[in-house]
């Protein structure tokens, strides 16, 4: 069969478009997999790291769930709960554990544990070399800590889960691949399995190996080991950490970490999220605005994905990363004065985490995000009527303190006016419209946007929280 020059060129065309199709196709990150609580409501975590020495009250719990909180994660160092040859477990501190539990619990939040290698001293390669080696027995010293932890909270609903090896490193071996595949990746199986055998119902958080900054083959090169494997069990979330100041290469690396939880069918929890502060950044305007326009960037990046993540830390200026006097110190404090939780905030980072989102949404999300300019929230969602209610954060005493306006869907428009308790309906189309305007409330004091259903069949609708028209 003869061709025209037309025709060939056509379906050559024709061609690269497949082509480039089947490439996006392959290429494209899958949609990150949503977390569900006990009702079936999609649960969307955000919050802070507590640290394991600061002596929280209420109060302070209280200002965490007004800078949008919903969770907690406390680190919980391998010597406090005899995790490590040698160790036993520090009563006084489990008691302290208790406490923050207890007081997450009373303000709303869930709790999960992160086991942190601190307080073992050195701590170094040849103590992860310990580990993967299982040296001295080790590893089953860090599930017997374990195994005390997960017995203490698993009649405690509002402990979600743990996160078995924070920041995970090499050891003597630089053959990063093969520690991660053959021996890091073993031992967090068996921990989870152990874990699931006490408590079935909680959540297994697992990180990726990280690479020293030396054996980073190119400046922006991922500073974790890709996860090649499946990890092959249920109720895991992949929680990685995502520390980068290059808006260039974010979306790239946040993509790259869905192509890993997928790999697993696990949702992407960022376990920690946001670049510390430096001793060159506080009181610096430039520097400062460096940090609010890449935070701004990472939590759209984040946001557009349904990627949830928890901040470092909820805490005032002690550890940072160096000496106290050294004018190289870093610290993920968000607040910057010297008392022992903090009350100032470093507001160029807190005024971008303090943001618009969902809580608990009674349906399937599709997408949400923030228009920082305009101080505009939108989300797009499958309703569904029969979970309950929905809750949205909604930092308004700090960023809408005049009031702001919620529209539901095309025909329901309700306003709120600066501190008032109650919203007005502005315009309700239909009989559904109305009747949504009687289910939706607002709570002043955990700054909620609260809809105690939806009205109506499930549909796919939007709402958007601006600023107050005048």
């Amino acid at each position: 069969m003869k061709h025209s020059i037309k025709q060939l060129i056509m379906l050559a065309l024709a061609l690269s478009g497949a082509f480039t199709a089947a490439a996006q196709a392959v290429t494209e990150a899958p949609a990150n997999l949503p977390l569900f609580d006990e009702s079936g409501r999609q649960l969307i975590p955000g919050g802070y790291v507590s640290l394991e020495n600061i002596p929280f009250t209420a109060d302070d719990y209280r200002r965490m769930v007004r800078m949008g909180a919903n969770f907690q994660v406390i680190r919980m160092p391998i010597g406090m709960i005899g995790a490590w040859p040698g160790k036993e477990p520090d009563e006084k501190a489990l008691a302290h554990f208790d406490e923050l539990v207890r007081l997450g619990k009373a303000a709303g939040l869930r709790t999960i544990f992160k086991l942190v290698f601190y307080g073992v001293r050195p701590f170094g390669d040849e103590q992860w070399d310990m580990v993967w080696n299982n040296t001295d027995d080790t590893q089953e010293k860090i599930i017997a800590g374990w195994t005390g932890i997960w017995n203490r909270y698993k009649n405690e609903p509002s402990v979600f889960g743990y996160d078995l090896l924070n920041e995970p490193a090499h050891g003597l071996s630089k053959d990063y691949e093969r520690i991660q595949n053959e021996q890091m990746l073993p031992l967090l199986r068996r921990m989870t399995d152990a874990m699931h055998k006490i408590s079935p119902e909680k959540w297994a958080l697992y990180q990726p190996l990280l690479r020293k900054p030396e054996d980073q083959k190119t400046k922006h090169r991922d500073p974790v080991v890709p996860m090649t494997e499946p990890f092959g069990r249920e109720r895991i979330i992949y929680a990685p950490h995502l520390y980068q100041m290059d808006m260039a290469v974010i979306p790239t690396m946040l993509d790259n970490l869905q192509r890993q939880a997928a790999l697993s069918k696990a949702p992407l929890l960022l376990g920690e999220w946001g670049s510390p502060t430096l001793a060159t950044t506080d009181g610096n305007p430039a520097e400062e605005a460096r940090f609010t326009k890449v935070y701004e960037f990472t939590v759209n990046a984040m946001d557009h994905r349904d990627i949830p993540g928890i901040k470092a830390w909820f805490s005032s200026k002690p550890p940072p990363i160096a000496p106290q006097d050294s004018k190289k110190w870093q610290t993920w404090a968000i607040f910057s004065d010297d008392s022992p939780v903090g009350q100032v905030e470093r507001k160029y980072i807190t005024d971008v985490i303090v943001r618009p989102r969902p809580l608990v949404v009674s349906g399937r999300v599709e997408h949400f995000s923030t228009d920082f300019a305009t101080r505009t929230f939108e989300m797009t969602l499958k309703t569904d009527p029969t979970l309950g209610a929905t809750e949205i954060f909604m930092p308004a005493e700090r960023h809408y303190p005049k009031g702001f306006q919620v529209e539901v869907g095309p025909g329901l428009t309700l306003a709120q006016a600066g501190k008032a308790a109650t919203l007005r309906t502005v315009r309700a189309v239909d009989a559904t419209d109305r009747e949504q305007a009687g289910l939706i409330r607002w709570d002043d004091a955990t700054q909620h946007l609260i809809i105690d259903k939806w009205a109506g069949a499930a549909r796919r609708l939007t709402v958007k929280i601006s600023l107050s028209v005048p």
